[in-house]
């Protein structure tokens, strides 16, 4: 199963010239994934006008296959929230409530990830549940990995002894704009990078291989 992980596309940014949307639908296309997960701050801010958030919505609408989208920071889902303003297309799911469980049963794939529901600090994994009946677990998670001391004093924070714990196959991460690699534990996790800021995101791929589950993560450059 071949999926495609973006995040922080920052449509609406005054500093982003082309949010890389279109770019990101097109990738999907070419590399003939099978699910496209956009993990936070798609949006820049909630004062997105509704009509721009809905031409992206209707352009996840040109995917066949589904999409998964997990609200950040910046697009957090207080009451005006662009996620509460705009139709989205049948392919694409976003993720509303406090957290969720989405199965994808045609690809035995159950994909867990728990929102920004305001401004507010909040712990993208923690705490986090077991993981589900699905072949494949993948989780998402938008916020800061602790790596140091330092990094404690900010806000999402990310530790990796839970994505060690996780008991996922993938965490899909975002917040950070370069991609960067944070497996832990045997778990695989991985930054996907700014798909407006560096033109960049991942090819998640997930095989089994005698008998052995892998977990294959390759930075794609995007047009």
């Amino acid at each position: 199963m071949r999926i495609l992980h973006a995040s922080d596309l920052h449509v609406g940014e005054s500093t982003v010239r082309d949010s890389g949307v279109s770019h990101v639908v097109d990738a999907a296309i070419e590399l003939g994934v099978d699910v496209v997960l956009l993990v936070g701050d798609i949006f820049d801010h909630n004062r997105v006008p509704t009509e721009v958030g809905q031409e992206l919505a209707d352009e996840l609408g040109r995917l066949d296959v589904p999409v998964v989208v997990l609200p950040g920071n910046h697009d957090c889902l207080v009451p005006h929230s662009i996620w509460r303003r705009v139709t989205v297309p049948d392919n694409v799911t976003v993720i509303m409530d406090d957290e969720a469980h989405v199965e994808l049963r045609d690809l035995d794939l159950e994909v867990w990830g728990r929102p920004h529901p305001d401004f507010d600090d909040v712990r993208p994994l923690d705490p986090m549940p077991p993981p589900g009946e699905r072949t494949w677990q993948v989780a998402m998670a938008h916020g800061h990995m602790v790596l140091g001391p330092d990094d404690l004093r900010r806000a999402y924070q990310i530790h990796p002894e839970q994505i060690a714990e996780s008991g996922r196959d993938y965490v899909a991460l975002g917040h950070w704009d370069v991609p960067r690699d944070m497996s832990a534990g045997g778990v695989t996790a991985a930054y996907s990078g700014s798909a407006s800021r560096y033109g960049v995101c991942a090819l998640v791929t997930l095989s089994i291989d005698d008998g052995d589950r892998r977990v294959d993560v390759e930075q794609i450059q995007l047009a």
